[in-house]
């Protein structure tokens, strides 16, 4: 088995996503930017493994990211949003 058969960009998904979903369990606004990232270097991984359907499926994660990014609204200064509840 290669480890490196994708140059990495599968383990940098790894790693990402396991920022991302800590940054979302603390509520951290920025989240939604990390997971943009995320689904660009999905996207990548996606071209590189010859899969049509995680290129497509990234791009659609694309707009989500960006929606609820802008859905949160504004934050602390820690960083955490602020809810109206």
């Amino acid at each position: 088995m290669d480890l490196w058969k994708y140059y990495g960009v599968d383990w940098a998904l790894f790693l990402l996503i396991v920022l991302h979903l800590w940054m979302l369990g603390n509520k951290w606004r920025a989240a939604w930017i990390a997971g943009v990232g995320i689904s660009i270097c999905s996207i990548l991984f996606g071209y590189l493994s010859e899969s049509v359907a995680l290129v497509l499926m990234n791009v659609v994660f694309i707009f989500f990211h960006i929606w609820n990014y802008v859905k949160w609204g504004e934050q602390d200064a820690s960083g955490r949003i602020q809810r109206d509840e």
